[in-house]
């Protein structure tokens, strides 16, 4: 049980926490949320003890590890990346030196104190590496790198040649081969694809820990946690489920609270008008005596959590434009030897809702590029729409902000027909608020230049919007309001993003890059993967039939394998019969009937695995429709408002998944069987 007993923690005179208790399980898992500022990494450095307590205590089991994973790049070079993930064993590798000392010790000496003393040390010695599961400590770090995106080809390069965003993958590998008793991860998906995403995912489900998580991503809060914690006004307040849970019981706490609040708030006010309209009327003096006593009394109520609702992005009116927005007609795009599109052709139409998906490396954001005319094309033709104006945002875009403009004069330069009210109402949705307008550009971290981008993009008139990963500088909540902006844009969306809610809940149509071509899935990111999945069993099966076919081409005189057996058979049947005529007659009936016995036993067991076959069939099209039908649900804008079952829905919906593909497995097996035979 990891415990806060009474904590508190001061910046500079404000209370970041004032007397919070709080505990968790062992393998509890919880989800960190709250408005920037709350208070959530500076949590987690706590808990991590890497900075002090102003008060209280934590406790936790003794000899548990705290592992703490925090948003800055760390410093790293002069290893290999291999080296580097497993230099995080340096409290085992010591611990194996140990025991090589003691082996040494114990070959010298047979017997004797010295040899008594370096036994039993070596058997807490060893009992110690096999928990921490040294030995198998760099077969573990290679999968670790793998799940996290590295090729094999990146273990024994410098990890100096990599980017911050690779080397917090080399830092959250480190974290996770440590396997520390409980897991602090502060935005751990940051620099991470879909791929490495959900690898992430899976491996904290089945982590043996503890695990607390801040996170911006609406999809991995579901998967990973079953606690939510949010921290508002220096308290934490607890809920009992994931993400999707946490935002539906919020809501109707919030409308609870809210009522009592209004409901004292209208009180107050009552007395407060008595008092005043009859405290100088002798008549009335006990009256309003007892009135000001009661006033006095009353504990006031605090307005709720969330009664400031953050502010909605509006997109200024734009001009309804061609139905071809942007086409690509046979685009070739070469960078020196490596053709990344050969022949390529794309439409967007207008109005359309579309995700660029594929693996790193793949051509997402050089194909987002194409489509907004910044990469030219070395063969083929890209024609744009009449009337058509592209927004087109990256994050590099942040390089081209005036650094001597005030962050409010560089959004006022490119918004097009909005009002001061409107602008600094797009400001705050990406996190700038107050005086913070003010603040000149060139003092802004990479980051907040990156949001300012985004929001000089969202000001101009624009009806088609190319979008390479908006939302990575977004918190929750900016994540949230901008998606509903898109979802409520009139115009055409093209998006590259890592964030599997957006995908689920904007997209109609998912477009995958590779091998320098281009395929149109339509529905959203999760019909997307259900599809790939029904084309890799139809692949397997596939491959089963023609392995099935390359065996039957292997059978003697040209029949199939099946065939050269039940032509065995009756050759066997044929030299019966034989003998039969040359005297035992009475051979043939009884062969006859075991002919007939052999069919019919065949017949019973072809019309039972047709039976089940038909089954099987009914079962995947009844899961099959009601998985389509709790994903029109859920696609619903107010599906967690409208449901106060959505977690359970969610559940089921994933359970559904699992059910359909253990369904086809065992379909595909029966065509396999079929094939075969």
């Amino acid at each position: 049980m990891l415990t806060l007993d009474n904590i508190s923690k001061f910046y500079g005179g404000r209370a970041i926490f004032d007397g919070v208790s709080w505990a968790m399980p062992d393998d509890g898992r919880v989800g960190l949320v709250g408005l920037n500022g709350a208070g959530k990494s500076t949590l987690l450095r706590l808990i991590a003890e890497l900075i002090p307590l102003d008060g209280g205590r934590i406790v936790r089991p003794q000899r548990t590890r705290v592992g703490y994973l925090h948003q800055d790049s760390p410093e790293m070079g002069g290893r290999s990346v291999l080296e580097e993930t497993l230099s995080a064993l340096a409290e085992a590798r010591s611990i194996n030196r140990r025991r090589l000392e003691l082996e040494e010790i114990l070959a010298r000496e047979h017997s004797g104190p010295a040899h008594d003393a370096a036994l039993n040390e070596l058997g807490d010695v060893l009992s110690e590496l096999e928990r921490q599961d040294f030995y198998s400590a760099e077969s573990r770090a290679t999968a670790v790198l793998f799940g996290l995106g590295f090729r094999e080809s990146d273990l024994d390069r410098d990890v100096a040649e990599f980017s911050g965003g690779v080397r917090m993958r080399i830092a959250l590998a480190k974290l996770l081969l440590r396997r520390p008793e409980f897991l602090m991860l502060d935005e751990p998906t940051n620099h991470l694809d879909i791929e490495a995403r959900n690898w992430l995912e899976d491996y904290l489900e089945d982590y043996a820990g503890g695990i607390i998580l801040v996170s911006h991503d609406h999809y991995f809060l579901d998967r990973v946690t079953r606690k939510t914690v949010e921290v508002a006004r220096g308290a934490l307040i607890e809920y009992n489920g994931n993400y999707s849970y946490y935002l539906a019981e919020r809501e109707r706490r919030f409308e609870q609270e809210f009522a009592a609040y209004e409901k004292q708030r209208a009180e107050i006010e009552h007395m407060e008008a008595f008092i005043s309209r009859f405290r100088y009327q002798a008549s009335k003096a006990r009256l309003v005596q007892s009135r000001i006593k009661q006033l006095e009394k009353v504990e006031r109520l605090q307005p709720p959590v969330g009664l400031e609702k953050p502010p909605s992005i509006a997109f200024p009116e734009c001009e309804r434009g061609a139905r071809r927005v942007v086409e690509l007609r046979g685009a070739v795009k070469r960078y020196g030897e490596l053709t990344v599109y050969d022949g390529v052709s794309l439409e967007i139409e207008r109005g359309a809702r579309v995700a660029l998906v594929g693996p790193n490396g793949a051509g997402k954001s050089t194909m987002i590029r194409m489509l907004a005319g910044i990469e030219s094309l070395d063969g083929g033709e890209r024609i744009v729409g009449d009337r058509v104006e592209i927004g087109y945002f990256a994050q590099n875009l942040s390089e081209s902000l005036d650094y001597e403009r005030t962050i409010y004069d560089e959004l006022s330069r490119d918004a097009q027909g909005m009002t001061t009210s409107e602008i600094r109402s797009l400001l705050g949705a990406m996190l700038f608020s107050g005086d913070d307008v003010n603040k000149r550009v060139g003092v802004l971290s990479g980051g907040e230049r990156a949001r300012l981008a985004l929001a000089k993009v969202i000001a101009r008139r624009n009806n088609c919007l190319l979008l390479d990963e908006p939302t990575n500088n977004l918190d929750i909540v900016a994540k949230e309001t901008l998606l509903e902006a898109l979802k409520r844009f009139p115009g055409a969306v093209v998006i590259v993003s890592h964030d599997r809610h957006i995908l689920n809940q904007l997209v109609t149509q998912v477009i995958e890059v590779g091998h320098g071509h281009a395929t149109r899935y339509l529905g959203n990111y999760d019909d997307y993967l259900a599809k790939k999945a029904e084309e890799e069993a139809r692949a397997v099966a596939r491959q089963s039939g023609e392995n099935g076919n390359r065996a039957d081409s292997d059978a003697p005189d040209g029949v199939s394998a099946a065939g050269a057996t039940r032509n065995g058979s009756s050759s066997a049947v044929k030299s019966n019969g034989d003998a039969a005529a040359n005297g035992n007659h009475n051979d043939k009936p009884r062969n006859h009937a075991a002919s007939r016995s052999i069919d019919r036993e065949g017949e019973r067991r072809r019309s039972r695995t047709a039976r089940r076959r038909a089954d099987l069939e009914a079962k995947i099209e009844a899961a099959e429709s009601e998985r389509a039908s709790i994903g029109v649900e859920m696609n619903d804008p107010n599906f967690y408002l409208a449901r106060p079952d959505a977690n359970q829905l969610i559940a089921r919906y994933e359970k559904l998944g699992k059910e359909i593909e253990r369904l086809y497995e065992e379909l595909l097996g029966f065509e396999a069987a079929e094939n075969a035979g």
